[in-house]
């Protein structure tokens, strides 16, 4: 599992089973396969792929937007939408 942590500006890119720990200002995409464990504050979108996985334990101030992916918000908050495509 790779772990990205720290204040991180700009959009992120999850190719492969990611640990997010801190704060993240910018998007994050999850690619197909993928799966995030998202222990960090986020000021940006959350985008999931078809065949993805995010669980969301910290806050998101952003939306998400389901691609056909799964999400468990475990003790986290979304303060935006969840749009499912």
């Amino acid at each position: 599992m790779k772990i990205i942590s720290g204040n991180t500006k700009g959009d992120i890119v999850i190719e492969q089973d990611t640990l997010l720990l801190g704060n993240v200002e910018g998007n994050i995409r999850v690619l197909p396969g993928a799966k995030l464990q998202l222990e960090a504050q986020v000021k940006g979108d959350l985008y999931l792929s078809k065949h993805s996985k995010a669980s969301i334990q910290k806050q998101i101030h952003g939306e998400i937007i389901n691609n056909g992916g799964l999400v468990e918000v475990m003790n986290g908050k979304i303060n935006g939408g969840m749009t499912k495509k």
